[in-house]
């Protein structure tokens, strides 16, 4: 199991008689997700982030939250985390019978959504949320569901980006341990199309480019291989498709401050831990 335990994970096998709940997250530093399975769960749930990411793909669609807003996940519907970035929010996941009136429109859709807010909004939402948490840890039921109640009106308006086909299979393919991270033109190859379209079209629905999800995807790969300790430094560069062992270096240097073998070695010694490190 991942060192990351979302509330999802911790709620197999969910009875008929469950409610609610939510937990307060912060998350810092390198997180291996690659062996989180696809989860679909007989309830709704959502993440809300007051700072950092996080990159879902649900039924063939990726969606990137971002701080001060709002992923909102249909019941039975299957959703796989394919990134984490440093994040802190909330996550909670509820039945109908939580709710005093299940008739909000953004429970009619059986989509995903994702809602921004304002920063006003997102002040006001971040109290809210507290104040939803403190009720539950107090059984207090009658605010519970209250707040959510509440805090599920302000979801009247998902964002209306469409979601680009080509943006969903090439964060797919970057994300795919199965292969190794390559360069721009590779994946605009396989996409028929030039590296600029795809970078224009990246950029436009993630808010990075086409190489930051690159270098994302190759950073946490050496992350994840040199925690293991199983294989040379310049067996790690090749696996993240770099060839060049000392450019491997430079360029996990100016990401992380230290070189491979520090960061192995700090890994090895436990100096550096998901709670900690940071990118």
């Amino acid at each position: 199991m991942s060192e990351i335990d979302p509330y999802w994970n911790r709620a197999q096998g969910l009875s008929s008689q469950f409610v609610f709940s939510i937990q307060k997250v912060e998350r810092r530093g390198f997180y291996d997700v690659s062996d989180i399975p696809q989860a679909s769960l007989p309830i709704f749930t959502f993440a809300y982030l007051t700072e950092g990411e996080i990159l879902i793909e649900i039924e063939g669609t990726t969606l990137l939250c971002k701080a001060n807003q709002v992923l909102l996940i249909p019941a039975r519907t299957p959703f796989r985390i394919l990134y984490f970035k440093g994040n802190s929010g909330y996550e909670c996941g509820f039945s109908m019978r939580a709710l005093k009136d299940p008739s909000y429109p953004c429970l009619q859709s059986q989509q995903p959504q994702l809602i921004s807010f304002s920063e006003k909004d997102a002040l006001f939402t971040t109290i809210l949320l507290d104040e939803l948490l403190t009720a539950f840890q107090n059984d207090n039921r009658q605010v519970a569901a209250s707040s959510l109640d509440l805090f599920l009106c302000r979801l009247a308006t998902p964002d209306t980006h469409p979601v680009s086909p080509i943006v969903n299979h090439f964060l797919e393919m970057v994300f795919d341990r199965e292969r190794k991270p390559g360069k721009v033109t590779a994946y605009a190859d396989e996409l028929c199309i030039t590296p600029n379209y795809l970078n224009r079209l990246v950029r436009a629905q993630t808010g990075h480019s086409a190489m930051d999800w690159i270098e994302i995807s190759r950073l946490n790969l050496a992350k994840l291989l040199l925690r293991q300790n199983k294989l040379q430094i310049a067996e790690i560069a090749a696996a993240t498709g770099i060839d060049d062992q000392s450019y491997f270096t430079r360029f996990f240097k100016k990401n992380e401050g230290c070189t491979p073998t520090q960061y192995r070695d700090k890994a090895l010694i436990g100096m550096i831990n998901p709670d900690i490190a940071d990118r």
